[in-house]
């Protein structure tokens, strides 16, 4: 039996780590490794991490297109580049679970209680945020399905959540059912868990 801590790698994390051209795939790599080799961590994700990922993978690279004849040809390109970032994100996921670097966990017989996870997007509900030298404003905080991923790492035990959102360090500390968790944000220094022998 595996008694290691566990990190969960939510999907900004676990598609940081999968894609060598992500802005934040460096960042990935310090904090993964840093948890495995240093702080003697297993790394895990779930097939909710995976799926998000894949989504956002499809919608980058579609929307990362400029239409320009608006022809079925153009669309099918398109799709056909989403496709192939999409399996080669899989590719690099699924090479990880071969070589042991990371699980991808199921949980049996385990149902979220979403009355629960609903209250936590009332009660923590972020706030705006002004970007940068303009006139707009963005939402910052943790999102509806997000709560998925904190009752996820909670039933699997885990100690530490890996994220690219910098929102989800509001909840450490600050929520009786997760904030117990640590987060590492893979932009932020590492966590003492994560530099030197586990939770």
């Amino acid at each position: 039996m595996d008694d290691r801590p566990i990190a969960y790698l939510d999907s900004g994390a676990l598609m940081a780590l999968a894609i060598p051209a992500d802005i934040h795939h460096d960042d990935a790599v310090r904090v993964c490794s840093a948890a495995v080799q240093d702080g003697g961590y297993r790394l895990v994700t779930s097939h909710l991490a995976v799926m998000e990922a894949i989504a956002a993978v499809r919608k980058r690279v579609t929307t990362s297109h400029k239409l320009r004849s608006g022809t079925e040809e153009e669309r099918a390109g398109v799709d056909a580049d989403a496709g192939r970032a999409t399996a080669a994100m899989l590719k690099r996921i699924n090479a990880m679970v071969r070589h042991g670097f990371l699980r991808i966990m199921t949980l049996e017989d385990w149902a979220p209680d979403l009355v629960l996870l609903r209250g936590k997007v009332y009660r923590h509900a972020g706030r705006a945020v002004r970007i940068a030298g303009g006139r707009i404003y963005r939402y910052r905080g943790v999102g509806s399905c997000d709560w998925l991923h904190f009752a996820i790492a909670k039933a699997l035990g885990a100690s530490v959540i890996c994220t690219t959102d910098a929102a989800w360090a509001d909840i450490e500390g600050n929520d009786e059912e997760f904030g117990h968790i640590r987060i590492q944000t893979t932009s932020g220094p590492l966590i003492a868990p994560l530099i030197g022998g586990g939770a």
